[in-house]
């Protein structure tokens, strides 16, 4: 028997105590119910643990309260499979664990091991709750669990007990177990009241989401908390896949719209990533980045996914503005589904799912109008023209050199470099290993020669007239002309005006 159903007839069971209101009159049926989600996640049927706190306080015996709940609990295990385990504990000034293992086919030899009356002169709820913590924290206990605090009392301890104080550090002790309970076990827990007033809602300080059961809605929240268990197995079995985002591809060559203002077809392919729920998407809107603007036509109105389905839609759209090199089209859309109700009202999740997927626009080229080709061609042809020119000037204003740049070291000649042409590059001549790694450019001067040379990390640059130096690293470069190496020879004396 699935659990929830063996659960649901167990807890109704208890409206019959005379203790529990009668349930309210049930509403109309959603369009889809908890037990139709519950289904289509093919969950499979678990054996559970119920750990059940029975107050047997003195109190207990007004009314016949504590024979009817002998009565009830009877019906309660009735609806439970075998192979369910049970923890029965009672707590008064102490707490008593009364059994502990599988219900097997007979209700009754459990129910045999609770006292036949409430004696008890306490009413101590902490350490009720510990020792219901301390059955579930059993290594054999199962994933799907169910902890039950019945009690018609206040909090009423002997004196120093360990839980007298509910703000104590034994208190957010408790609190702290039921936590590191949790990481491993879908926990339902219930505080009922069976009058008006009790401290039963201190099993909330514990298990926070513990559902509390006033005396006046009893009847009608058991009617509801019949399935709690296998909610909360159906809410951890969605929880992962809610948290998948809705990727849209969008197709379309916008950059021509962009470009040639024209209208293109944008192709939008929509997958639903989720395994069990259906999705709806409305109020589509094609959203443009900033200092883009779109006309769409064509979106519909709405796009419906099953489980694992694709949906295709195609709209067409003209693109405005101005695109940069991150403009793009992202859709935005109102996500609902024929579950949302139940996920949100009755598993407690959140439904609001991301939607990812953009189109790049890239920006429009440049375009010329064919009225400007002729102006650009002209304009081109003038600045071509006036670079020749420039060239023609330059080559024919750099007179052409003659003569010898020397290079010496510590007073001692390494090599002549002979220059001829309007521009040499230097270089090396054979047999000057002292020069290897020279480079540079000599340059025809009026006045002598320009020199642009470098050797190793050393650098010369300057304008050399006849017989004038300049140094290079440890070098120094002497320009001697072609007319003052022919006075040398002859033996012709210089003058200041040679020199110049």
């Amino acid at each position: 028997m699935r659990f929830s159903a063996k659960f649901a007839g167990a807890l109704l069971g208890l409206a019959g105590m005379g203790l529990l209101m009668a349930p309210a009159a049930a509403q109309a049926a959603p369009a889809v119910g908890v037990d139709e989600v519950v289904d289509a996640l093919g969950l499979a049927s678990e054996a559970a643990d119920y750990v059940l706190l029975v107050d047997t306080s003195g109190s207990m015996n007004t009314g016949g309260r504590y024979p009817e709940v002998r009565k009830q609990l009877r019906t309660l295990l009735g609806g439970l499979d075998s192979d369910d385990r049970v923890s029965l504990l009672t707590f008064d000034s102490t707490v008593v664990k009364r059994y502990r293992g599988e219900l097997g086919t007979n209700p009754d030899a459990v129910l045999a091991h609770l006292p036949a009356t409430a004696t008890g002169d306490h009413t101590d709820i902490g350490a009720a709750i510990d020792g219901g913590l301390a059955q579930l924290e059993s290594a054999d206990t199962h994933r799907l669990a169910a902890l039950i605090l019945i009690t018609d009392g206040v909090m009423d301890t002997v004196p120093n007990a360990k839980y007298a104080k509910v703000d104590s550090a034994s208190w957010k002790k408790l609190k702290s177990r039921a936590a590191n309970l949790k990481t491993g076990h879908e926990l339902a827990a219930y505080a009922v009241s069976l009058i008006t007033t009790t401290d039963a809602g201190l099993l909330k300080k514990v298990v926070p989401e513990a559902t509390e059961v006033s005396a006046d809605e009893v009847g009608s929240r058991f009617a509801r908390v019949a399935d709690d268990l296998v909610h909360l197995q159906a809410a951890k079995a969605l929880k992962d896949e809610l948290a998948t985002p809705i990727t849209v591809g969008l197709t379309g060559d916008l950059g021509a719209a962009l470009a040639n203002g024209t209208t293109v077809p944008v192709r939008l392919d929509v997958t639903s990533p989720y395994p069990h729920v259906p999705f709806v998407l409305s109020d589509l809107v094609l959203q443009p980045t900033e200092g883009l603007h779109l006309v769409v036509t064509g979106l519909p109105e709405s796009i419906s996914l099953e489980p694992g389905a694709t949906a295709t839609a195609t709209a067409q759209v003209a693109v405005t503005g101005s695109a940069g090199s991150t403009s793009a089209v992202s859709l935005t859309a109102k996500v609902g589904s024929p579950w949302a109700k139940v996920l949100e009202q009755d598993l407690g999740l959140t439904f609001a799912p991301s939607i990812e997927g953009t189109a790049i626009v890239p920006p429009a080229p440049i375009k010329i109008p064919p009225t400007v080709l002729p102006i650009v061609g002209a304009a081109v042809a003038v600045l071509v023209a006036a670079l020749l020119i420039l060239l023609v000037v330059r080559v024919a204003t750099t007179p052409p050199m003659d003569g010898v740049l020397t290079f010496t070291r510590s007073g001692r000649d390494v090599a002549e470099i002979v220059l001829r042409g309007r521009r040499a590059k230097l270089l090396v001549p054979a047999g000057a290993p002292e020069l290897v790694g020279l480079t540079g450019l000599a340059t025809g001067s009026r006045r002598g020669v320009r020199l642009d040379a470098r050797f190793g990390s050393a650098r010369a640059r300057g304008l050399l007239s006849d017989a004038a130096s300049l140094q290079l690293g440890d070098m120094t470069v002497t320009y001697v002309s072609g007319r003052r190496r022919i006075l040398d020879k002859i033996g012709l004396p210089r003058t200041e005006a040679d020199g110049n």
